[in-house]
């Protein structure tokens, strides 16, 4: 299991080649690339600069597994929509580029979640959504990885899991946020009932009402129960940390230290769910 973790708040401060250099000290062994960040989902750069960076990388032994689409994925607006559909297969494009198995997008959400017929109608629109994208991932070899998110379709397992079922396709999988999970629930319950189909992960944690993207045991999460739940379902990818918050809270001038501290929770995290597997 590598231990992971997006760069938005290293990089706009240090750039994109002194945040790899800021992991790759840490003792981190992937990087988690935000492909959300405009300058990477527009044709701001060419294929020659991601191989760089890639290769760039490499040499510090970071590799780039799986990327960030742009989001939101809709808008009530037609064109807007459109124009993100856009951004977002360029997107998946710079992923494969990059080396990513897994590009993470968001359900489409511009429609609430909080009626029957408008659960109806955003399945409906999702799975046009993806299918629409289908064509993509097959031609750039990079996964769908479909998020849990509060009051979209996908927030109960059992409507992440009727998506993934309707698809139909083994370019898709779930990108399960645990943070996330904790705004509905019990995360490891979640994890259990998504079981499998998780492809990728977003460790963070928060106080069970806002999203506020922090650290693992800076919130209310039971870590350890999460760890077990992960090693019960067989879970071998990335732990890969969205704790932006966390970052935001550290001064500029101590955040290579706060990668070398994220690194050693993230290490202990992935020790608690190997020895749960060795059970």
């Amino acid at each position: 299991m590598k231990l992971s973790s997006n760069f938005i708040y290293f990089h706009n401060e240090l750039g994109l080649k002194k945040t790899i250099d800021a992991f790759a000290d840490a003792g981190f062994d992937a990087i988690d690339f935000n492909a959300d960040l405009q300058e990477y989902y527009t044709d701001e750069h060419d294929r020659d600069f991601y191989r760089e960076i890639r290769a760039y990388a490499a040499d510090r032994g970071i590799t780039f597994d799986q990327t960030h689409a742009p989001f939101a994925s809709s808008y009530a607006e037609e064109d807007r929509s459109a124009r993100r559909f856009g951004e977002i297969v360029k997107s998946m494009e710079h992923s494969a580029w990059l080396g990513a198995q897994m590009v993470v997008v968001h359900p489409c959400a511009h429609i609430g979640c909080d009626t029957e017929s408008g659960r109806a109608e955003m399945f409906a629109y999702n799975l046009d959504f993806y299918r629409k994208l289908l064509p993509y991932a097959e031609e750039y070899g990079v996964k769908i990885a479909i998020e849990n998110i509060r009051g979209t379709i996908t927030e109960a397992p059992e409507g992440l899991l009727s998506l993934l079922d309707a698809l139909d396709s083994g370019m898709f999988t779930v990108c399960f946020d645990v943070g996330h999970a904790n705004l509905s629930g019990d995360p490891a319950v979640i994890l259990r009932q998504i079981g499998g189909r998780i492809g990728c992960t977003h460790i963070h944690d928060n106080d069970g009402k806002r999203d506020i993207h922090t650290l693992p045991h800076q919130g209310i999460i039971d870590w350890e129960a999460v760890m077990r739940a992960l090693a019960e379902v067989g879970y071998t990818g990335n732990l890969n940390y969205v704790a932006g918050r966390f970052v935001m809270n550290t001064p500029i001038e101590m955040r290579p230290e706060a990668a070398r501290y994220m690194a050693k929770v993230g290490q202990y995290l992935i020790g608690r769910c190997q020895y749960f597997a060795s059970l």
